[in-house]
């Protein structure tokens, strides 16, 4: 590969973005994908607590310090969210900076181009206008794959940059960076064995040395911003909730009396705990301990009903069918096993890369041929593990398997890219086939995307009108069902999606009035710095408070017993009264000590 002048590549991928930037504009809007993103992003702002906070529960605390320094110092801006935009699109500039600059030739710079745009648009689309930041952080993983491949020593500075993605990544969400670390791995792993030199060998050990101290830097910087003992407790509590309501279930009550009982755990405080309910704020005895234990009790009594080589079996059938599974996508969130396109254009590129190498020139060996099917294997068996693992988790959104289809991509698009740059022009129509593909799923996307924002919209009709009341009864505060927060249930309009938040629109930071009663955030030091605020000791004693109020879907009438049950079973006789109704969705209740 020779070195090329970059300002044309780089003014190249500076007017790709562009266009990508306007047609995602012009179709739509921006929405943080979920729920969860909406609240990280009221903790690293100020509106959960009152004032930004760096200790973002599901971020490691040095990128939540940089991002909410942001918000003191102006408020009034979406700064999570414009950080997820920008290391998105920047992903982008840099994949397609880093190709113009493998190509020589101008009609395979364009080729090249256009594949980067389509791709974007056709396949990645709809990631774009709802962002996630566990999607950011395996495109982040990938383009750092992709780099790395197509390292050019004393040309560029790939290394580096892939060095700050994977540790960006890291810090935005390790889990995911950690599931597509192995691929990242092969990746340097496949760069060697393409060279196959010891200079090779030395710089790509360096790289991954380098990534795996600074992953262990950041990770004991973030223990160490943690260590307070509040912190630490909540810690377990986290990781508990984690395993139950993400891997687990939580075994029937009449069932399993027996062993609710050893833990003290009454009918009342298991319906806190079920998926159905989930409002374990309300319930300091709620704590890691039961939650632990309820998990592993699961555990135990699934692998009784369904053995390991059982669900082994189970796996390997989805994940078979996953990968030959093209029919058309009609929604965003797609089934498990539908990932067409991706599925499609990564065997289109493997088989390409396979052929690209199969038909040897003077340039060319047999021995490297045998690399490249090597390599091939390698990259294919590592995919297969992670997907066995994630499908044997049961628990395989698209946030998490579309980054792993994307890191292969880009693999093996380097891989054609490497061979291109021998000459050979072979490669190019094997990326040319992969950028028809793309291109021709771009209407679906859009029909995909239009669909998707209109279900959003919907639900916008309920939650703005419901946001706005609390903004209006400032003095009061709103303690949320967990499920109300996520949907109107049955007073949902047809195909309305569930809670999310608009990205640049209606950008409020300041306290916000309310809290969940359950999920993933409560519990934590900054639930008990917000009830503080509001002038409460706890959830349980605040919701009976003469300035507190219950929010539950209206149309669940028959669903309120479950808070007089759970304050009768701790001696509290409490009446029920509902105020008002917001939207013709949500009720309002007083609930109150008798």
């Amino acid at each position: 590969m020779k070195k090329t002048k970059n300002t044309p590549n780089f003014i190249i991928s500076l007017v790709l973005i562009l266009i990508a930037v306007l047609f995602m504009r012009f179709i739509g809007d921006y929405y943080f994908d979920l729920n969860d993103d909406v609240l990280m992003k009221d903790m690293l702002s100020g509106a959960y607590t009152g004032a930004p906070e760096a200790h973002n529960i599901q971020m490691l605390y040095p990128i939540s310090a940089f991002i909410s320094m942001f918000y003191r110092v102006i408020r009034g801006f979406d700064w999570y969210g414009i950080f997820l935009c920008i290391c998105q699109y920047m992903c982008v500039f840099l994949i397609s900076y880093k190709a113009l600059q493998v190509c020589m030739k101008l009609k395979y710079k364009i080729l090249a181009a256009l594949f980067v745009l389509f791709f974007s648009l056709g396949v990645i689309g709809a990631h774009f206008l709802f962002v996630q930041y566990t999607f950011t952080c395996g495109l982040l993983s990938a383009t750092a794959a992709f780099l790395i491949l197509t390292h050019e020593k004393e040309v560029d500075k790939n290394f580096v940059i892939a060095f700050w993605l994977i540790l960006t990544a890291f810090l935005l969400r390790s889990e995911m960076l950690l599931l597509t670390l192995p691929m990242v791995c092969v990746a340097i792993f496949i760069r060697w064995m393409l060279n196959m030199n010891k200079e090779e060998f030395l710089d790509c050990l360096k790289l991954f040395g380098v990534i795996v101290a600074a992953l262990a830097v950041a990770m004991g910087i973030h223990k160490f911003a943690f260590s307070l003992p509040e912190w630490k407790e909540y810690n377990d509590i986290f990781e508990a909730r984690t395993q139950l309501y993400d891997f687990q279930y939580v075994p029937e009550y009449e069932a399993n009396k027996d062993f609710y009982d050893s833990l003290g755990i009454d009918k009342s405080e298991y319906e806190l705990i079920t998926f159905e309910n989930y409002n374990i704020g309300l319930d300091d005895e709620i704590n890691a301990k039961v939650l632990n234990e309820v998990a592993e009790y699961a555990d135990k009594l699934r692998s009784d009903e369904e053995p390991f080589v059982q669900r082994l079996k189970a796996a390997f059938s989805k994940y078979i069918y996953g990968l030959h599974n093209f029919s058309m996508p009609k929604g965003y969130e797609m089934d498990s096993e539908n990932y067409c396109p991706w599925n499609l254009i990564v065997i289109i590129l493997y088989l390409g890369v396979l052929i690209s190498y199969m038909f040897p020139r003077q340039d060319s060996s047999k021995k490297e041929t045998l690399r490249v099917i090597g390599a091939l294997v390698l990259l294919f068996m590592c995919r297969t593990t992670l997907w066995i693992y994630i499908i044997m988790g049961r628990r395989a959104p698209i946030r998490i398997t579309h980054p792993l289809y994307l890191i292969e991509v880009l693999v093996l698009f380097a891989i054609l890219l490497r061979r291109a740059g021998k000459s050979s022009v072979l490669p190019y129509k094997i990326v040319f086939v992969a950028m028809i593909v793309s291109l021709l799923f771009i209407p679906n996307q859009k029909k995909v995307i239009d669909s998707e924002l209109h279900a959003r919209e919907l639900m916008r009709k309920h939650y703005d009108a419901l946001y706005d009341y609390f903004a209006e009864n400032s003095d009061n505060f709103y303690f949320i069902d967990v499920y109300t927060s996520i949907s109107c249930e049955n007073d949902m309009e047809e195909g309305e999606a569930t809670f999310s938040e608009k990205l640049f629109d209606r950008v409020n930071n300041d306290y916000a009035n309310h809290d969940l009663m359950g999920g993933w955030g409560v519990k934590s030091p900054l639930t008990v710095k917000k009830l503080s605020r509001a002038g409460y000791s706890d959830m349980q004693s605040g919701l009976l408070a003469q300035n507190a109020y219950m929010v539950q879907t209206q149309s669940d009438e028959d669903g309120i017993d479950w808070i007089i049950d759970y304050y009768r079973d701790k001696g509290i006789e409490v009446t029920v009264d509902r105020e008002t109704i917001i939207a013709d969705a949500f009720a309002i209740y007083a609930v109150r000590e008798k």
